[in-house]
């Protein structure tokens, strides 16, 4: 797999140029925005200004409330004229068409880097049956949105991978209380020609003091970890500090999770500094990055000179699909029967 210094290296040789002009439309855009919103509040303020005026001004109450409705028709009227005026300016197209250009001239050259057999699907994520055939959350009224899939294939291996979030409405709730968030982040979903012996799901623990104070997937009902079998202990006291295993089978669980993969587990967890989700179900492996941020989602405000989330995104992804590939090898753990969940 490329080195993150040979991608560093693609971001200043090959996509250096196309970045610079991004940046340029992401100003040009975010410029026109800004005076969008000034002539925009001109009308309403001067609407104002004279509504004060003429309510402390002595008149007839017949003159007054026609001198209002006057008002009220000019500012409706101005603003029609200022949008129109707007719409004619240099700006609006950058504005417009920013993050869809975004996503054709730098987000798929980067994919196509990691490897121009890999699909980009910028519209398309994983689904609900996606989402809960992991066996890891339970199954309940989930609402799952998401974007930027990509699907390939290394070997035997089929992939795919996306950024996700689903939440989930509570049946009683207080006033003004929205949606849990059970998931956000990068999910990935690796589908091998094999089976597992045995699922095994790996959850982080909460280490930080912003999680001990708020409630997690598993608090919340979303990870019912009493269906999720026996609790495992492997022997790298690290791993068990940061993660907690379930399996049906303790002995199997413990041949999947070698001492190689353990350390991998826990380097992904320590550089992007977000909860992990791990299910190893039937013939597949699904893994969610909990970071809570969309990654190609710009906005005209955040400047592309910044390359820290293309980095942290190559990152992620090649770490998912580094921990997929790695599996192939560990020949104890797979078979050719398939389970199901009881």
């Amino acid at each position: 797999m490329k080195t993150l210094e040979e991608f560093d290296a693609f971001l200043d040789q090959q996509l250096n140029n196309e970045l610079q002009a991004m940046e340029q439309k992401r100003i040009t855009g975010r410029n026109w925005m800004r005076r969008m919103w000034i002539a925009s509040l001109l009308p309403f303020a001067v609407f104002i200004f004279f509504i004060i005026r003429f309510s402390t001004t002595p008149a007839a109450g017949g003159n007054q409330a026609l001198m209002i409705a006057g008002m009220v028709l000019l500012f409706t009227l101005g603003g029609y004229a200022v949008r129109y005026f707007m719409m004619k300016q240099k700006g609006i197209t950058a504005a417009t068409d920013y993050q869809h250009d975004f996503k054709t001239r730098i987000v798929k050259p980067v994919i196509g880097f990691i490897d121009p057999s890999f699909i980009y699907q910028p519209i398309n994520y994983a689904s609900y049956e996606e989402f809960t055939e992991s066996g890891l959350f339970a199954k309940k009224d989930y609402h799952i949105t998401g974007n930027d899939q990509v699907y390939g294939k290394r070997g035997d291996l089929n992939f795919q991978c996306c950024d996700l979030t689903v939440t989930h409405m509570p049946s009683v709730t207080v006033r003004g209380q929205g949606p849990d968030t059970v998931f956000r982040g990068s999910y990935f979903i690796g589908q091998f020609p094999r089976y597992f012996h045995t699922p095994v799901y790996i959850l982080s623990r909460s280490s930080t003091i912003g999680t001990l104070f708020s409630s997690s997937p598993a608090d919340n009902g979303f990870i019912e970890t009493w269906s999720l079998g026996k609790k495992v202990l492997p022997s790298d006291a690290a791993f068990n500090k940061q993660f907690m295993v379930y399996s049906p089978d303790v002995n199997e669980a413990t041949q999947l999770l070698t001492p190689a993969l353990m350390e991998q587990i826990i380097r992904l967890q320590e550089r992007s500094a977000a909860k992990l989700f791990i299910s190893f179900y039937n013939n597949r492996i699904y893994a969610g990055i909990g970071h809570g941020t969309d990654y190609f989602e710009t906005t005209l405000n955040k400047s592309l000179e910044d390359r820290q989330m293309l980095r942290d995104y190559y990152l992620d992804f090649m770490s998912l699909l580094q921990l997929a590939e790695d599996l192939r090898g560990n020949m104890s753990i797979w078979t050719t029967h398939a389970f199901s969940r009881s």
